[in-house]
Order: structure tokens, then sequence, then C-alpha cells
């Protein structure tokens, strides 16, 4: 097979990220020959200088999305997290017969937010003879993907718990804000209430998808509110100092139940200064599974490699909207 020719659909920080990954990275598997933004101050820009490049990339940003996907196989999708929002946007590039990975959190399993449209999306990528495909780190890989690989050896399963937790303080400015780190109580509880902090998108997917693969009917999924984690004593953000008592992060969990009983448990934590940062998937099976990452996989690097990585596997297979469950996990092809 030659090269993988692929487009990116948004410019935005992980949009760059793994524009700038194809650029520097994957020279011998994959080309990036196009490029499609509507913000007017990336459009007609060398694509490598809007993603920090240091050079030319010899594409330039554009708005118009047929001279984006002109020559392109594969649109690495990354602009926003919920299925209504992207289902226009995955309609157009499906109509370019162009496959889709995309970083879009309710993609990974979109049957528990609207069959219908899931329904229509797998639709138009048979009969445009594209594939879509929903990942990212997680959902994608670690609270889904990596717990039903895990889960190969076992001759039975009575219980999965998934456990992700992260220092913020370590990420990007935006996800501290994401999290409402430096928020006073008051703060915080307003901007739940706005909807300027919504929690993890993705938690119902992932216990979906694990439910799925492993032929279990849940009765229900609950995915808990999201709940503020206070500071224990004044500390550095990176943005903001945080003093003691404000909100340094959040927490949030979510569990499949199949007679009242919880078979499923995801915990989600993210919040400036905590002590200990992992990804943890223990199985209570035959035999027992206990898996620990530590430090957790880091979010953006992990989901730009699993969008990029994903790019073969999804051209190879056939038309259709797939999720993780469906495909075989990639190497990182160098």
């Amino acid at each position: 097979m030659g090269k993988i020719k692929a487009a990116s659909f948004g410019v935005g920080i992980i949009g760059s990220a793994a524009a700038k990954f194809i650029l520097e990275e994957k020279k011998q598997r994959l080309e990036l020959v196009g490029a499609f933004d509507i913000d007017p101050a990336k459009v007609g820009r060398d694509v490598g200088e809007v993603v920090g490049l240091g050079r030319s990339a010899g594409v330039k940003v554009t708005n118009d999305l047929g001279d984006a996907l002109r020559n392109a196989d594969v649109a690495i999708h990354t602009t926003s997290s919920y299925l209504k929002t992207a289902y226009p946007q995955l309609e157009s590039i499906l109509s370019h017969g162009v496959d889709v990975v995309s970083s879009c959190e309710e993609l990974s399993y979109p049957y528990v937010v609207d069959k219908e449209l899931s329904s229509r999306i797998d639709m138009q990528a048979k009969k445009n003879g594209a594939t879509v495909l929903g990942t990212g780190i997680n959902p994608g890989f670690l609270m889904d993907a990596l717990p039903i690989a895990l889960t190969s050896p076992c001759k039975s399963i009575r219980r999965i718990t998934v456990s992700r937790r992260m220092n913020a303080a370590t990420r990007r400015v935006p996800f501290q804000k994401k999290v409402g780190a430096g928020l006073s109580r008051d703060e915080f509880e307003a901007a739940i209430r706005d909807k300027r902090i919504s929690g993890h998108v993705g938690l119902e997917q992932s216990v979906s998808m694990l439910a799925d693969a492993l032929g279990w009917k849940l009765d229900r999924v609950e995915v808990g509110g999201v709940e503020p984690v206070f500071a224990d004593a004044a500390t550095d953000a990176g943005y903001v100092r945080i003093r003691r008592g404000d909100v340094a992060g959040v927490k949030q969990a979510a569990r499949g139940l199949v007679g009242g009983d919880p078979r499923i448990e995801l915990n989600f934590a993210a919040y400036v200064g905590s002590e200990e940062e992992y990804d943890q998937v223990e199985i209570d099976g035959v035999p027992p599974v206990n898996c620990r990452i530590s430090p957790c996989v880091h979010g953006d690097h992990g989901t730009v490699a699993m969008l990029v990585n994903m790019v073969p596997k999804v051209v190879a297979s056939a038309p259709g909207l797939y999720t993780m469950k469906d495909m075989t996990l990639p190497s990182a092809f160098l």
C-alpha cells in the first residue's frame, strides 16, 4: 500500500496536533493533503505555519471542503464532542466518499445518543463507500477498548471497574478551566448551572460499549453528576493560584446495572494536586485481571496517537459506521 492521504477537518488544538504529528512523524505512511477550517485567522495560511511546524507544509488551510478533501482518502475530524453538532459535518465529508476518523466523544458509541442518527450515518457511509470511526484516548481506548482487550484471558466475568485519575496541573490551560480549577464553590455551582462545565463526555458511551462487547444487556446506565474536588492547601495550577478550599478539579462516575447490580463501574477524576496519576482496569473474574498504568496516559498525546494510528485500520475496513469494539487495536506504526 502506498501512502494514505489524510485531510484535517478542524485545525484547533487537537486537529493541529494531529496534523503536526502526521507532518513530523508519519511521512512514510501518511501524507497530509488538505486542511479545512472556518476560522478567518487560519484560512489561506500554510497549515505548517498554523500548527507550529516551523516550516511550510505546502498545504493551505481552506474553508472549501471540496478543495480540502479533493485528494484525501480519510478525514481526521476534530471539531465537537457532541453527535448532533458533528452530524452535518460528517454528512458533508461522507458525501465526498472520504473515510472519517473522529475525536467526537459521542460518536465513539453513538447508539446511546440517537439510534436514528447513528443508522443514518451508517447508511450514508455505506452509500458513499466510506468508513466512520469515533475514537480517542477516553472514550476510545482507556475506559473501553483496553478493558475489552483485557477480558480476553477470562473464562467468566462478574464485574469491571475502570478508574482514571490525573493531575490537571500537568495539562493545558483550557483543560484546567474545563475542570473548574481556581473557582470558588459558588462560581463552580454557577458554571454547572450555565453548562460552562459539563463533565466528562463519553462515560455513557464507554459503559455501553463494554456491555455490548461482553454481551451484557444492561437495565440502565447511570451517569453521576459532576462533583467538585476542593483544594486541601493553596497550590499553583499553572495559570491561576488556587486558594485552600477553592475548586481544584472534578470527579465523576458512571455505572452499568443489571438487576440493580453494578456490573460496570467507571471512575474519572482530574484535579490540580492529585498525588497519584493512573489508569486502572480491575476485572473481577476467572481469572481476575488487574492492570494499572502509572502515571496515567497523557490525554492529548494519547488522543492524537489514537486518531492517527487508527487511520490504516479504518481505510482497510468495509464501508459503514464502526466503534472501537469492532476494530483490532493498532500498533504505533512507525
